[in-house]
């Protein structure tokens, strides 16, 4: 069954609840009740970094050409009006309407209330747009997704969402979740956040991370062993003193399609 817009509606005005869902998730006995929204089999993803001056050794796919295989290989693209986390927030630090993009046949059934059919070049432009707004593109099989605009059959439906650091969901209190549920969201195989010898220790990136794993050691900015590869840390360092790494040889892209495509088709 379809959602409608008044539904989708009626659920933001508990959305205060799910901070306090966040904060408790990662104990006993919330850790079940979260694992219904976060555990691995209803949150399956990994943060896509798109900085400007990422050097991506040769023979390696660009991690944005990920997205737009994602984009073009989908049987069906829609893309959704508005981003429910920025809207029930009210975020004024980036457009509410740069949405997500929902690939695959379970995208078909999303009501027209809440989202269009798009083509391969509108989704990318869609894309280009939330990138250069400064938000952090995410690849992703979301349970929430599914329950929250009515895309059936799940199996069939992957996200790309595209994050603020200030109200998205799954990017704002999220240790203890993620402490819990590790396989949830996992850093590309081959990608790491590197802090360059140059650091004076301002502490800029601490507070930007969603899982609390930056930390000033002996006045160095130091990245803690849970890193999700949002590359938040590298936007945030006024010196350009944080970089994102990529491997010779990394495998990003077949190690999204092998964890994600495990759960979903979009073809």
């Amino acid at each position: 069954m379809r959602r409608r817009r008044y539904q989708i509606e009626f659920v933001l005005k508990f959305w205060p609840l799910t901070h306090m869902a966040k904060r408790l998730g990662g104990f006993t006995p919330f850790k079940q009740m979260a694992g219904l929204l976060i555990s691995e089999k209803a949150l399956n993803g990994s943060y896509i970094p798109v900085s400007q001056d990422i050097e991506v050794p040769p023979g390696v796919v660009a991690p944005k050409e990920i997205i737009r295989d994602y984009i073009e290989r989908a049987s069906h693209r829609t893309l959704v009006y508005q981003c429910p986390c920025r809207a029930a927030e009210s975020c004024k630090n980036h457009p509410r309407e740069l949405g997500c993009i929902m690939l695959g046949d379970g995208a078909k059934n999303i009501d027209p209330e809440l989202g269009r059919p798009a083509t391969v070049e509108e989704a990318l432009d869609h894309m280009e747009k939330a990138i250069d707004s400064g938000l952090y593109p995410m690849v992703g099989h979301v349970l929430f997704d599914g329950l929250a605009f009515g895309a059936k059959p799940y199996d069939r439906l992957v996200t790309v969402c595209f994050c603020c650091d200030c109200c998205c969901i799954a990017r704002s209190e999220m240790r203890g979740l993620l402490t819990a549920y590790p396989r949830s969201v996992v850093r590309l195989e081959g990608v790491s956040m590197e802090v360059g010898a140059d650091c004076k220790g301002c502490g800029a990136c601490v507070p930007v991370c969603p899982i609390e794993n930056m930390t000033l050691v002996d006045g160095i900015a130091t990245i803690g062993e849970r890193c999700i590869g949002c590359s938040a840390c590298v936007t945030a360092c006024p010196r350009d003193n944080i970089k994102v790494v990529i491997e010779p040889g990394a495998r990003m892209q077949e190690d999204l399609r092998r964890r994600i495509e495990a759960h979903a088709t979009i073809e």
